[in-house]
This record gives structure tokens, C-alpha cells and sequence, in this order.
């Protein structure tokens, strides 16, 4: 692969990254990316970041982190693709499908304020 289309690959495959609080072991599994690359791109993304920051004053806070937590499954009636795992936060009810994507639940979580 040309650097340039490695770089646009790692910057594609992690612009989730930065707002999924996730680590990076996390991340990977749930992407199915190699650890070892995963955490170089990283790495050299964070310090394009930090350099931009400092020419210009600014300080990048730390993501925060997310907290796992076990949770039972409701049985549901349905289509079958339900997971059975119902979220209330906010006054707004989530029922997550089987194959549903972590980052973009994380990305909601965070907009309805409940992280």
C-alpha cells in the first residue's frame, strides 16, 4: 500500500477513535484491526495533534474513558435480530440489535449526555 493511501486507510479507520472511549484493544476488536498497526497509527496521528496544538497554544484534553458493565438480557419478541438489551437514558428508549456497532452507540450515549 502507498504511504499516502496507508495514511488515508489509519486516518479513516480511526476517526472514530478519538470520541469512542475506547482503548485501543477495545477499538481493535470491535474494528477487527491489527493491534500493532492500530496503536502506531495512533500514535503518530497523536503527535500531528499535539504538535498543531502547541503551535498554537491549545491543549488537547484526555478522551474519557468508558466504563464496562455486565448486563443481563431481557428476552424480547421479534424479529429475531434483537439482542434483547434495552437502554433507557434521557427519557429516550434504545433496543439494540444483535450486530449493533459499539462506537455508534457510544456516539449517542454521549450526545444524550449520560456519560
Amino acid at each position: 500500500m502507498a504511504r499516502g493511501k496507508s495514511r488515508r486507510y489509519w486516518a479513516e479507520q480511526l476517526s472514530e477513535y478519538w470520541d469512542s472511549g475506547f482503548s485501543i484493544p477495545e477499538y481493535c476488536e470491535l474494528k477487527e484491526l491489527p493491534f500493532e498497526n492500530t496503536k502506531r497509527w495512533i500514535r503518530v496521528f497523536e503527535k500531528e495533534r499535539n504538535g498543531i496544538a502547541e503551535k498554537v497554544g491549545l491543549t488537547i484534553p484526555d478522551a474519557p474513558r468508558l466504563e464496562m458493565v455486565e448486563v443481563k438480557t431481557v428476552p424480547v419478541k421479534g424479529n429475531g435480530g434483537d439482542s434483547g438489551i434495552r437502554l433507557k437514558a434521557a427519557g429516550v428508549e434504545v433496543l439494540l440489535d444483535r450486530n449493533f456497532d459499539g462506537v455508534a452507540l457510544s456516539v449517542l450515549l454521549n450526545m444524550l449526555g449520560v456519560r
